[in-house]
């Protein structure tokens, strides 16, 4: 079942973020990922939700989602992302 990582950014530093994204699209498509969402003015229906940028990346499944988290290829992009930005990171699916 497809898997979806949720991400809520706050970036600090655009130009700094942007490194980060350079190399994080390329490692995700070569596992099979795709990025599906990125809004800096998404609409909220209901509650008090005061998003600042959101991100919705898809995987295969969580399985995949962990492997990618936790692998030594995104270890130092994890650092690299943490410099410029601060994230809340859910993922929903199998």
């Amino acid at each position: 079942m497809t898997a979806y990582v949720v991400i809520d950014s706050d970036i600090a530093d655009d130009e700094g973020f942007q490194q980060y994204v350079d190399q994080v699209f390329p490692l995700m498509e070569s596992v099979g990922a795709r990025n599906v969402l990125d809004e800096a003015t998404p609409l909220v229906l209901e509650g008090d939700w005061s998003w600042r940028r959101l991100v919705i990346h898809e995987f295969e499944n969580r399985q995949a989602v962990e492997e990618f988290w936790n692998s030594p290829a995104y270890e130092p992009l994890k650092e690299l992302r943490r410099r410029y930005s601060t994230v809340r990171v859910v993922v929903g699916g199998a």
